[in-house]
């Protein structure tokens, strides 16, 4: 289960109450700093807030482009994934959750790779964010700096939590990639 409160930190001559209007409660108060707290959105909840702001402030981005994809089950995969939901682009040895739609296009050893299949699907998938796990940065770190100058925004979690999130994918593209924790979820647009 996700942590169900998010907390902030503050100096005493913030703004009050644009803080209670936002749902932040006071619940320490100490010399330089006042420590809140607010029930912490659920995961779609928190993606549809913060896509409605990005989408309002710039539209153009939000437009269609031409699909390229030829592998018919993939690209009906990633048509079926909405606003807010996940993909999860798993490697060959993580444990796929019980999920609606699995497909498994794994040949061998590193064919293909969860790049290579990013590089495939991006142009025909409106993707928000990436999600890594955190521990990708120490067993893989050229992987990690390539996922972190992707060009999207990227989220990062804990492995145990990002299995947590993984159970909750509404499907999963499972390829032949043995770089340690090079799985990623993908949040719909």
């Amino acid at each position: 289960m996700l942590d169900p409160w998010e907390y902030l930190r503050i100096s005493p001559e913030s703004d009050l109450s644009t803080l209670g209007a936002e749902g932040w409660e006071l619940v320490a108060a100490r010399e330089m700093e006042l420590i809140f707290k607010r029930r912490a959105a659920d995961p779609t909840a928190r993606f549809t807030l913060e896509q409605k702001e990005r989408a309002l402030a710039d539209i153009a981005t939000h437009q269609r482009q031409t699909r390229h994809l030829l592998n018919p089950d993939i690209a009906d995969l990633i048509r079926r994934v909405n606003h807010t939901q996940m993909l999860l682009i798993a490697d060959r040895g993580f444990p796929i959750p019980n999920l609606p739609r699995v497909a498994d296009i794994s040949l061998t050893a590193d064919i293909p790779t969860v790049p290579q299949v990013l590089v495939a699907i991006l142009p025909d998938f409106p993707v928000d964010r990436l999600i890594l796990a955190e521990e990708q940065q120490a067993a893989a770190p050229d992987r990690w700096e390539d996922m972190m100058d992707c060009g999207l925004p990227v989220e990062t979690m804990t492995h145990l939590t990002f299995k947590r999130y993984a159970a909750s994918a509404v499907a999963c593209i499972r390829t032949g990639d043995s770089t340690p924790f090079a799985n990623v979820l993908l949040v719909g647009g």
